[in-house]
């Protein structure tokens, strides 16, 4: 990789700053609150991706995204651009910016005295690297040895992540060792650091596979520090400051979007087990669970409907009933709502190449699509190869919400379990074509 070194101005807004580095990359630093800035790199004054499904300060994304040039549901509030000895500083109330020469951020934030403290820093030496002939990313910062490292989101070992490399690469890692295994499902680049006297947050809007290393490596050429590497894509990141980690928290959830509280039953026991479904007689199995909820007076408001319902031949295929094993699906589900229980089914988002509505969807041009042809791209899933669906397709989106309601919720399903959300999709240059067409 090469390290971004040489900069000067090249324009302003209300709301952003734009450096030109190296005499072709563009460095843009946004100002969206007082205490809430992103930095965010284009190669060669490009995008690599246009648009981003992760910060919704309003509360919603397009289905097709959010342009990565919208600033709305933020206030972007007045702040004030000076020069000192060669740098150049970017200041609000509560947080301020120092942008050195050669190419290294130094962040202070503003205490209950008034005072400027120091917040984080770059790595002086080699801060931001980009690959000259390929998609690599990285970003480097200082590492102070009063922080404490936390977030990521689901991730095996300690909460506090000090000391640790890990990875975002979406995989169904079913019985993982709590402690050890990584990559895991999720990808949510996002940690928090907290010190006695401020926390803060850094959030990389990036959905290519990275790492994560908050000190697990070494390098004597440069003081102690962090690193985020990213395969593709942009360094596109967010800081943002609070007293305590809570405030960091909410502030993480402003800029990404609330979770929508569930309905009430959804607090209680959730029944759960692959055996019935799988049973040649899962009505049976599933009307006798319900018998002995009662006969053992065990308290449950739902049951997790695992996807064996779907199965034909042992393999499962979303939106299709075994008739077979549930010859009345109105009936049973009847049955649960009579006892007061809830039930959700699992669904999948991808097809596998046998789906008796398989060819119907290829057709229509409702899969990811394949790097080199217009095929639909194809990887290993659960017993079969399959595609996955692109939701960035309006119709895609259509398609899927009649399934959910023709052959779940006319049939007396409750809550769908959206379930292998990993996308584990192997082709690097597979396409969704409403964005690279």
């Amino acid at each position: 990789m090469k390290t971004l070194k040489n900069w000067i101005v090249e324009k302003q807004s209300a709301h952003h700053l734009e450096l030109l580095v190296d005499g072709q990359h563009h460095l843009c630093l946004y100002v969206l609150e007082e205490n809430l800035f992103r930095v965010l790199i284009k190669r060669k004054g490009e995008l690599a991706l246009d648009r981003t499904w992760s910060i919704a300060p309003a509360q919603d994304v397009p289905w097709e995204g959010r342009s990565r040039e919208d600033v709305s549901g933020f206030s972007c509030p007045a702040w004030q651009l000076t020069q000192q000895d060669g740098a150049l500083i970017v200041a609000t109330e509560q947080l301020r910016v120092t942008v050195h020469q050669p190419l290294w951020l130094e962040w202070h934030y503003r205490d209950e005295a008034g005072d400027w403290q120091p917040l984080v820093n770059d790595r002086p030496t080699s801060a931001y690297l980009l690959n000259a002939h390929g998609d690599g990313v990285a970003h480097y910062l200082s590492r102070r040895k009063d922080e404490r490292f936390y977030g990521l989101g689901e991730k095996a070992g300690d909460l506090q992540r000090n000391g640790q490399r890990y990875e975002m690469r979406n995989l169904d890692a079913m019985g993982y060792n709590a402690v050890s295994t990584d990559p895991l499902y999720k990808h949510i680049p996002f940690t928090i650091a907290r010190r006695d006297d401020v926390s803060y947050g850094l959030f990389y809007d990036n959905l290519s596979s990275c790492w994560l290393d908050l000190g697990n490596e070494i390098d004597n050429y440069h003081t102690a520090y962090r690193r985020w590497q990213a395969e593709a894509g942009d360094i596109d990141y967010y800081i943002f400051t609070g007293k305590r980690v809570l405030d960091v928290t909410k502030a993480f959830v402003r800029l990404t979007g609330k979770t929508l509280f569930g309905p009430k039953w959804s607090l209680g026991y959730s029944g759960s087990t692959m055996h019935y479904t799988d049973a040649p007689d899962a009505q049976n199995q599933l009307m006798n669970f319900i018998r002995l909820c009662n006969e053992h007076a065990i308290p449950c408001d739902s049951f997790q409907l695992s996807s064996g319902y779907t199965s034909i031949n042992g393999k499962r295929y979303v939106f299709n009933w075994n008739y077979d094993k549930v010859p009345q699906p109105k009936v049973m589900t009847q049955a649960f709502h009579d006892a007061g229980l809830k039930l959700a089914a699992n669904i999948k988002p991808c097809l596998l190449q046998d789906h008796p509505r398989y060819n119907e969807v290829a057709e229509r041009g409702l899969f990811i699509r394949d790097s080199e042809t217009d095929a639909p791209e194809r990887s290993s899933f659960w017993d079969d190869e399959g595609s996955n669906l692109d939701f960035t397709n309006p119709q895609t989106v259509a398609w899927w919400q009649e399934g959910v309601t023709t052959q779940l919720l006319e049939m007396g399903i409750d809550s769908t379990w959206n379930d292998n959300n990993e996308f584990e999709v192997w082709d690097g240059e597979a396409r969704c074509p409403r964005l690279w067409p």
